[in-house]
């Protein structure tokens, strides 16, 4: 049948082959807005479209209320659209004079959805933990329902590079497309437009000056530390005097001496220490004869 389609539309431009005149229909769900149809158009450019479509098989045909056109000819169709009826089977009709057409039917058009392009895209440093994050504001209102891919793909509307070179330029692009719990479509947005990050955009000073406190906060820390030490140390030998060393005391007993201690104490100044300060009373002590027993000592004496 459709073979015979592209047969009478060659028929009816003089000649070209089926292939050469072949009508394909192509329809979008644009960013859950409205369904953007066009069609192919080899050979035929001086052919007059006309489009219709319908939801349902219930329904009947209506006609394109947008069209969209290039030198005057009809190129392709804007359809208004919701986000329920992305659900319901959608047919197409294209239409050239002399009662030929071309039919195309959809399903469904949730795996043909295609999101506009991630905007306001903004580039941040974070001193925090010398993190490079990418912003930017999504094109729907439902979180849940978008895919992005920066270089990587990711499901939040933020994407950070941890550890970044303040030597190396970026230039980042954002795209999206419909998958979670929404539905999954087959189609990604066209990339963001192109948002640069390097020496020339000025933000290079901030980092090099939030870096810069490091060196200063570093070299306070440290001298804190030095301080704090011989701080302690000077308390320490107040509170806690240093214990003489005994060895200083007996090295002469073991160089000049042999180890002769008899020597030593009399040469040294430990033989005062053996001396004693105070004078004793003398007892005297009598062998008792035999006419006493006992003969007591006189102690004035």
């Amino acid at each position: 049948y459709v073979f015979v389609q592209r047969l009478l539309f060659a028929l009816a431009e003089g000649g070209c082959t089926s292939e050469e005149c072949a009508v394909d229909i192509n329809c979008m769900f644009i960013n859950w807005e409205y369904v953007n149809c066009s069609w192919t158009r080899p050979k035929m450019q001086n052919v007059n479209y006309t489009f219709s479509s319908k939801l349902s098989s219930k329904t009947v045909y209506k006609e394109c209320p947008q069209y969209l056109q290039e030198h005057g000819q009809n190129v392709g169709c804007r359809i208004p659209f919701t986000v329920e009826d992305q659900f319901r089977h959608f047919s197409t009709n294209l239409s050239v004079g002399r009662n030929q057409s071309v039919t195309k039917d959809y399903d469904q058009l949730l795996n043909r959805v295609k999101f506009n392009p991630p905007n306001n895209i903004s580039v941040n440093w974070t001193g925090a933990n010398g993190s490079l994050c990418l912003n930017w504001v999504r094109s729907i209102k439902q979180q849940n329902c978008v895919r992005y891919m920066v270089p990587h793909k990711t499901n939040k509307n933020k994407y950070c590079i941890p550890y970044v070179s303040k030597e190396v330029n970026f230039t980042f692009q954002v795209r999206s497309k419909l998958e979670g719990s929404c539905g999954t479509s087959d189609f990604w947005s066209d990339w963001s437009d192109p948002v640069q990050w390097g020496n020339y955009t000025g933000m290079l000073n901030i980092i090099q000056v939030k870096k810069s406190k490091s060196p200063i906060f570093l070299s306070c820390f440290f001298l804190s530390i030095v301080l704090l030490f011989f701080s302690s140390l000077t308390i320490c030998i107040f509170i806690l005097p240093v214990v003489p060393d005994p060895s200083k005391i007996l090295q002469d007993l073991f160089r000049e001496h042999n180890g002769n201690v008899e020597s030593w104490v009399h040469s040294s100044r430990l033989k005062e220490a053996f001396e004693t300060d105070y004078t004793e009373i003398p007892c005297i002590v009598c062998e008792p004869s035999p006419t006493l027993k006992v003969k007591e000592c006189d102690g004035s004496a």
